[in-house]
């Protein structure tokens, strides 16, 4: 099964993990900060939190009364909690079910994980579910108009990797649309000679 592979996997990459893909990461952060900078909001959702890296920076910037993380690898959440303690709450799980209740998040981040979800409408619809009516969700990915990024969706799935699917930033905003959100901007950008992201700010219509 792809979760299996997917558990497999970044078991073994956890420990390893910041280090091995730091540019990467870091590129994707700035993305996606540059849309959260200017963000109130007491709870807040990292939903495929991996490491926590996205978390510590909230933690050490804002004013954010409780940060809560969610993704379906253990050994990805033990290094979080390592690096956050007991700054924020780490829970094992998957995005098309969130264990909260509903409107409850007033921001919902999610940074390369989007790719990974067996179902991207299901969890888009959790989203919405927990999201307050005045809240933000953010989501930085791989972006598919760029030509490696093509090639990583189709050459993935019959590799080792627990790919599902990359989108072009259309397909993610009309998905985000059908999911009840509203866009308030939109970016893609080539970081790199091989890597091209997309990030995308949206609000509950």
């Amino acid at each position: 099964m792809k979760i299996d592979k997917l558990l497999r996997e970044y078991t073994a990459l956890a420990s390893a993990y910041d280090q091995r893909w730091s540019a990467y990461l870091d590129a994707s952060l700035r993305m996606t900060f540059d849309n959260l900078d200017k963000l109130a909001a007491e709870q807040v959702l990292d939903v495929g939190c991996g490491t926590g890296q996205l978390l510590q920076v909230l933690a050490e910037r804002s004013d954010t009364s409780e940060l809560v993380g969610i993704d379906r690898v253990p050994a990805m959440l033990d290094v979080a909690r390592q690096r956050l303690g007991q700054r924020a709450t780490l829970l094992e799980g998957e995005a098309a079910q969130l264990p909260f209740a509903d409107a409850y998040f007033q921001l919902i981040t999610s940074t390369n994980a989007l790719h990974y979800f067996p179902d991207v409408d299901a969890a888009l619809r959790e989203f919405r579910r927990v999201i307050t009516a005045n809240g933000h969700l953010v989501i930085t990915d791989w972006c598919r108009d760029y030509l490696w990024m093509r090639w990583l969706n189709r050459i993935l799935p019959w590799t080792q990797h627990a790919h599902e699917r990359s989108f072009t930033l259309d397909e993610l905003e009309q998905s985000l649309m059908h999911a009840g959100f509203k866009v308030q901007s939109k970016s893609k950008n080539k970081i790199d000679w091989f890597w091209g992201l997309m990030t995308v700010h949206v609000r509950p219509n």
